[in-house]
């Protein structure tokens, strides 16, 4: 089920979907933080790879585009939502919002230590910064400024490899993800 297709925040109409870096489908709404980095981001709807081959009850930019363009004509505030009828996309990856309760010198040293760990120890830190909405920065084939750091000569070429994980939360990158062309 599609839903609502806007939503109004502080006398402005938002889209109710866009799309994250990774071509996942996001729905939103004015409980998803504002400033966020996919901004009022609340839930993951489709799965790029869902996206990219749908079963029937998949969810897919097509199907909300479809909808977006039979509201739009009955819909003033449509075109304020989806400029042009299309989707916009973050330059971020999706993660969920959760609050931040830790100290930001706690987490950054978690994070310092993350790599030197194994087994349990790991598990335990991952699960620690999770429960802070922090979490690893999802691996992509292409190089985003945003969330990844150029290994070495400073350029990258698709496909990238990731040499050392990144972290973020819903509002911040805590570290870019080192990456070299593979």
């Amino acid at each position: 089920m599609i839903g609502e297709l806007m939503f109004q925040q502080d006398g402005r109409t938002y889209p109710a979907y866009q799309l994250d870096a990774l071509g996942n489908l996001i729905r939103c709404d004015g409980s998803g933080p504002s400033g966020g980095l996919v901004p009022f981001g609340i839930e993951l709807v489709s799965s790029a790879s869902e996206v990219a081959s749908p079963n029937p009850w998949t969810l897919t930019p097509a199907k909300v585009l479809e909808r977006i363009a039979f509201v739009a004509p009955a819909r003033g505030d449509t075109l304020e939502a989806y400029p042009g009828l299309q989707l916009a996309q973050a330059k971020f990856p999706f993660v969920p919002h959760l609050p931040v309760i830790e100290d930001e010198a706690l987490i950054l040293q978690a994070i310092e230590i993350f790599p030197s760990l194994s087994g349990d120890d790991s598990l335990a830190i991952l699960e620690q910064l999770g429960a802070n909405g922090i979490f690893p920065i999802p691996k992509t084939a292409t190089f985003c400024a945003e969330i990844h750091e150029a290994a070495g000569e400073g350029m990258c070429i698709p496909p990238i490899k990731c040499l050392t994980a990144g972290w973020m939360s819903s509002m911040k990158v805590y570290r870019r993800s080192l990456v070299r062309s593979a």
